[in-house]
């Protein structure tokens, strides 16, 4: 990953386009009532961001995906397997968004002086040790940069699927998030 200060030269460069489509959240059954919150991402941090510094939504392409993200689902030596944990919703997000990086290409990647090993490495061992990961810094300029929605990123627990990086603070008008329920239950949307 380039140092910092290139990285706020290379975000300048940074393709962006429209993207719309469905993508996958599981959370605590508990947390129902504020389904599309990302408060917890500003409690502990996550792949793109340090705890404390700013919110993000993480979204997955795939119910599976989504369900290996929060190690709800591990692959074993017999194939995937549950596993035990407290109750659980999985919810269909439909989403507008008007300027998405996709951190999946290697042309996007070569701008940022990256790699798909790079923005896959686990990151909690160098917040443990007190370093930044290379992924937060890379989050915190493209959000600080304000001109940048979301990130299309690959997914670390399986690189064959992708998922969706979101700053709701950068959403434009136009853009849009929105739980599918048409029970009722659940009544979220973004802004």
């Amino acid at each position: 990953m380039l140092t910092r200060d290139a990285l706020v030269v290379a975000v300048q460069r940074l393709p962006t386009k429209p993207l719309e489509g469905v993508a996958f959240r599981l959370i605590l059954a508990r947390h129902a009532a504020t389904a599309l919150s990302s408060i917890g991402s500003l409690r502990i941090g996550g792949r793109y961001n340090r705890r404390g510094r700013f919110e993000v939504l993480y979204l997955a392409s795939s119910p599976v995906t989504a369900l290996r993200e929060v190690e709800a689902l591990v692959e074993t030596a017999d194939g995937l397997r549950g596993v035990k944990g407290p109750p659980r919703i999985l919810l269909s997000v439909e989403y507008r968004l008007q300027s998405v990086v996709d951190l999946t290409a290697l042309s996007v990647q070569a701008i940022l002086g990256t790699t798909l090993d790079e923005l896959c490495a686990p990151w909690r061992p160098l917040n443990a040790a007190g370093q930044v990961a290379p992924t937060q810094l890379l989050g915190e300029v493209i959000r600080d940069d304000g001109s940048i929605e979301a990130l299309r990123v690959p997914s670390a627990r399986d690189p064959s699927t992708d998922n969706l990086v979101i700053f709701p603070d950068r959403l434009r008008a136009g853009s849009s998030l929105r739980v599918f329920d048409d029970s009722g239950l659940i009544d979220a949307q973004l802004p």
